[in-house]
């Protein structure tokens, strides 16, 4: 014979697991989703994400390398 607190602990167990894969299949949805519109925002973009990301990394550049040229030169800029 079974007690109730067994057959309770065992409903409990099979509904958290049940939660835990619809859980997880809606997380896999949401996911395949988020990346269809992402890849649909890349393509209809003008400037590739990669250019974009070397636009800026060159703006990076020039602005450490004259801030650095400042620095060592003890120039004060005049705004």
């Amino acid at each position: 014979m079974t007690r109730p607190t067994s057959t309770l602990l065992v409903t409990g167990a099979a509904l958290t697991v049940t939660g835990g894969i619809i859980g997880l299949a809606g997380a896999t949805v949401t996911m395949i989703a988020a990346a269809t519109v992402a890849r649909r925002r890349i393509e209809q973009m003008e400037t590739p994400p990669s250019e974009l990301a070397r636009r800026q990394w060159r703006r990076a550049r020039t602005a450490v390398t004259a801030g650095a040229g400042a620095w060592r030169n003890g120039e004060v800029p005049v705004a």
